[in-house]
């Protein structure tokens, strides 16, 4: 799905903004998201939008589960800013994620911003199922970057 129409999007922001933003965090966010704020920041997807499956591991089991949720609405740069803060500050979630969706059961949809060869990729929290051994929300990966993610999302002709 190449183009997204969102509803309710945030006040249009700069790069400006962005770098503020990655100063602020010490973050470097990849391109293809940073391009994406500045075309949209944010909204609720005119149509309900959800990902392919993706495998999330039971972090007690250890059992593998295809997975797939909604993308209720992608985040504003003040709302990545504001969940990410609570992320830091929680510490439910490690550093090297950070927020840009969220789910219609309050799951969180996350970029990975850290050095690993994973850069960029697109992430599942999930809040429900808490992984004790590396003390977070249990996550998975769902897309290699953002671009991967946006063309993967689609809509359930069924949910209609």
């Amino acid at each position: 799905m190449d183009i997204i129409e969102l509803e309710e999007v945030g006040n249009k922001i700069n790069v400006l903004d962005i770098s503020k933003f990655e100063d602020n965090f010490k973050v470097k966010l990849p391109e293809d998201y940073k391009n994406f704020l500045l075309k949209n920041n944010g909204g609720y997807p005119a149509e309900l939008l959800f990902t392919p499956d993706f495998i999330e591991t039971d972090p007690m089991t250890k059992v593998e589960n295809r997975q797939g949720t909604d993308v209720e609405k992608f985040l504003s740069l003040n709302e990545v800013s504001f969940e990410y803060e609570d992320i830091l500050d929680e510490d439910y979630i490690p550093n090297e994620y950070v927020p840009i969706a969220s789910t219609s059961f309050g799951n969180l949809l996350l970029i990975y911003v850290g050095t690993e060869k994973q850069y960029g990729g697109v992430y599942f929290a999930n809040h429900d199922l808490y992984d004790s051994e590396n003390d977070c929300f249990t996550i998975s990966n769902v897309a290699k970057s953002f671009t991967d993610f946006i063309n993967s999302l689609y809509v359930d002709d069924l949910e209609q």
